[in-house]
Parts: structure tokens; sequence; C-alpha cells
């Protein structure tokens, strides 16, 4: 059995959402200053790194990341390589798929977070004003038009996952999400899968707990039992 992370790290440096600030990571004791212990303050949105939208994130009174159903984010999955198309991806380039599926996408570039080694951040002072931005639709990975999610929603997936810092093309970004999660489509952006082959696999997409949360930070990994 395989297990493959495909979870951006938590850093200072990492690619953002346009407007969005970056995650601040805050030494509150260390080793090194004589405490007993390393202890860190993290603030960070609800919208970093690799994270799930609930229909919270757009629609009043929509399911919060606490009351999504589990087998949204864990179970059978299938990754597709887009990665040879560089513009935003339409229903043909998807081909056929089934109800029920939980479908991730491989974009156009590696959705690499630009990180580079830090350190231990549970010990070090990280500002959060490097981090970089991510327009919708330019920043790499898979982004769909709105045609596109509107085939998603006819054939009745569960789960839509990308590489992309968004999942929407530009200038139907928030089509193609009000679009999705009005179906109760469960939507997971920021994926890390440079290095994954197209194939089946086993998700396990855990986002943090918040109380009608409005998104999730997650740890996400595949499984491959073959391996």
């Amino acid at each position: 059995m395989k297990v493959i992370d495909i979870s951006r790290t938590i850093q200072a440096d990492m690619e953002m959402y346009t407007g969005d600030t970056g995650p601040q990571i805050t030494k509150v004791s260390g080793l090194d200053e004589g405490d007993s212990y390393n202890t860190s303050r993290i603030t960070l949105g609800t919208h970093t790194g690799t994270h799930v939208d609930p229909p919270l994130h757009l629609i009043r009174d929509g399911a919060g990341i606490d009351r999504l159903p589990m087998n949204t984010l864990v179970g059978n999955a299938r990754v597709l390589d887009l990665s040879s198309i560089n513009r935003p991806i339409e229903a043909g380039d998807i081909g056929p798929l089934e109800a029920g599926e939980i479908i991730l996408l491989k974009g156009g570039s590696d959705g690499s977070d630009g990180s580079e080694d830090l350190g231990d951040l549970g010990v070090s002072d990280v500002s959060a004003d490097s981090g970089s931005s991510g327009d919708p639709g330019t920043s790499g990975g898979a982004y769909l038009t709105a045609a596109c999610a509107r085939y998603l929603v006819d054939i009745g997936i569960k789960t839509i996952g990308t590489d992309a810092i968004s999942i929407g093309a530009l200038d139907e970004e928030y089509e193609v999400h009000h679009t999705l999660l009005d179906a109760r489509i469960v939507v997971i952006e920021g994926l890390e899968m440079p290095d994954v082959e197209a194939g089946d696999y086993f998700l396990v997409c855990l986002p943090l707990k918040i109380a009608n949360g409005d998104g999730g930070p997650a740890r996400a990994v595949l499984i491959n039992e073959k391996k």
C-alpha cells in the first residue's frame, strides 16, 4: 500500500487567493529560549492551502464544514490528468463520469506552493506578509468553465477536487462555485499532485472541524492499495 500526501504545506510564503492574507506562525515558547516545550500560535484563513469549500461558502444557511457528510471526503476517487490542457477545462476534456464519483483534477501546472525549507516553523517567527497571490483562472492548475460545472451537476458527482487555488475559470469563478455548491457538490481546492498519476485511488481528505465553518484547511492523502 502506498500513501501519497496531496496537501500543500502551511507556511508564510505559500500561494494565497488574491486578497487573502497568508498564514502567520508565531512562536509562543521554545526549548532554545529555556522553556520546557515548543509551542506556536497559528493564524490563518479558512481557505488557506489545501482546503474544502462547503455550501456555506456561498449559500446562506448552507451546510458548514462541520456538517459535511464524511463520505464526500473519504472514499474511492479518480484522478484525471489534464496537465496537457492550458486553458479552462470543458466537459469534453473530462469525458464520461458516473453519478456519485469523487473526481480530482490534475491541471496544467504542478500546483506548487512555492515552498522552501524554512526550518522548524514551530519555533520560529514567520511573517504573513510574504505570501504570494494567485489569481483565479490564471495561476495554474485545473479551472472549470461554468458549462463544465453544469455538466458535473447533471452527472451527479459527489465531490470535485483541483490543484488550482480556486476551481472557477477567470470571469466565471463565482458562477462555477455557485453551480457546484447549489447542487451540494463538495469542492476541494489547492491540492498538490505533480507526481500523481491518473487512475483510481482511495481519498482521505479531513478538513478542520470548525463550527459553522465556511471552509476548512485540510490534510489530504491518496491511498494506492496496489503498490
